[in-house]
């Protein structure tokens, strides 16, 4: 493979530099807040949106691009309906979405993109979708970048075709409407690995969070984005890259979806908890994802499962991994109501571990590989891929941000344990 297919992260010496730069010492040097310009949030957000719209546009730029997966094309034609009948704006529906963001899929939407000349793009959807448009926007703006070269702290100038990036999530966890970052599998490798695309600029400018939107999940899907919005806010709460700000929105997003994910996968017209879940998903994204993610991406993208739930597989593990060298797990079991005082320090871990499978449970969320049903991964088929999985995780943009050092071994044994994830292995991965 050459080195312009590789990832920036990919790169032993920047990967060397990227984690000195985030040492406590140099942390304290910057640290940008990068979120949308404006969040619209309740029933009537989506007429508040197309208001704001219409008196931003000149009238030679109404031209707007919606992106949005086959399944959910009629929310599409819903919002561009409203748009027409309200602010008489144009609008073209791009529905060539597909699920994990393939990379070549990502040239078609360009190409409507050249031809329609839009001047805001809206993505209608959830992390697929989300993703998906980022890249459509960037290679529309940028033909000729290269996106593997990019770091966080890059500006390419974007905007000058595109004045404004939209999103409206209809699933409430993968809170790539809050982000910079996009996930894309690159279907050049065998096999395929996803790879995160870096970029303040891929921030959406504005979001609307309309709790219909996500009113139809069913339950399975309500507990698989809620788990990747639960290992949003655990994961990035034990790495080192959390500042005061992350802090303060991943601890409220943890309360409000302990207290609200149950009802919204018990009762989907539970209106009050599908309004708090989108709220919590759009919290819990406020810094990069926690170690889970390296490790759920390089597990979901062999193996094909839902991305939510392949997170949620590795959060034990990432939390009792850390846990040797800091104890931010203490806040963390605070939230879940875990007596602290007087007790050392693995009996409060284990505690913890135990609540948080105890939490999965409740919702129907697979605890381990081995409890997967579809697909199902036997012990042997999962033990052949180890190298593939060990490789692809190691070299993940996710895992460079661990509060403790990860290496070939250490991400082999944390494989190795989540196929049944039991509370004393995963606890001697804090003794260890």
């Amino acid at each position: 493979m050459s080195s312009k297919e590789k990832a920036w992260y990919e790169d032993e010496k920047l990967k060397s530099l990227y984690v000195k730069a985030q040492s406590n010492a140099f942390r304290g040097y910057t640290a940008p807040v990068i979120c949308p310009k404006t969040t619209w949030i309740g029933t009537n957000s989506l007429t508040d949106f197309i208001n704001h719209l219409g008196a931003y546009l000149a009238d030679d730029e109404k031209r707007v691009l919606i992106i949005v997966d086959p399944a959910l094309r009629r929310m599409a034609e819903k919002v561009a309906d409203k748009m027409r009948s309200m602010k008489q704006i144009d609008s073209k529906i791009f529905d060539q979405v597909f699920p994990e963001v393939p990379r070549y899929s990502i040239k078609d939407g360009v190409k409507v993109c050249e031809e329609y000349e839009p001047k805001t793009i809206i993505a209608i959807g959830g992390g697929s979708t989300m993703d998906t448009a980022k890249m459509i926007f960037l290679l529309y703006e940028q033909p000729n970048i290269n996106f593997n070269t990019m770091m966080a702290p890059s500006f390419l100038g974007l905007r000058k075709k595109v004045h404004l990036f939209v999103a409206i999530p209809t699933t409430s966890g993968t809170g790539s409407e809050a982000t910079f970052v996009s996930v894309v599998t690159d279907t050049n490798r065998d096999p395929p690995k996803k790879t995160s695309v870096v970029l303040y600029e891929l921030c959406p400018d504005f979001v609307v969070l309309n709790p219909d939107f996500v009113k139809n999940m069913p339950p399975w899907l309500t507990m698989g984005t809620g788990m990747d919005a639960l290992a949003h806010s655990m994961g990035t709460y034990m790495i080192i890259m959390s500042s005061f700000y992350n802090d303060m929105h991943n601890q409220k997003a943890i309360e409000l979806i302990l207290k609200y994910l149950p009802r919204a996968v018990k009762r989907g017209n539970d209106m009050e908890a599908r309004e708090k879940m989108q709220i919590a998903a759009w919290l819990a994204t406020s810094s990069i994802a926690g170690i889970e993610h390296g490790f759920g991406q390089s597990f979901g993208a062999i193996f094909h499962v839902h991305h939510g739930i392949c997170v949620a597989l590795f959060l034990c593990a990432s939390i009792a991994y850390q846990s040797k060298v800091t104890n931010r797990f203490y806040d963390l079991a605070k939230l879940f109501k875990i007596k602290r005082s007087g007790r050392q320090k693995d009996e409060i871990l284990r505690e913890l571990l135990e609540k948080l499978q105890d939490f999965m449970k409740s919702i129907e969320c697979p605890l381990c590989i081995e409890e997967l049903k579809d697909p199902a991964i036997s012990y042997d088929e999962y033990m052949a891929k180890m190298e593939h999985l060990i490789e692809y995780c190691f070299n993940d943009y996710c895992t460079l941000s661990s509060t403790r050092p990860l290496n070939k071994k250490s991400i082999k044994k944390i494989f190795e344990i989540a196929y049944k994830n039991k509370i004393d292995d995963l606890m001697e991965l804090h003794y260890k």
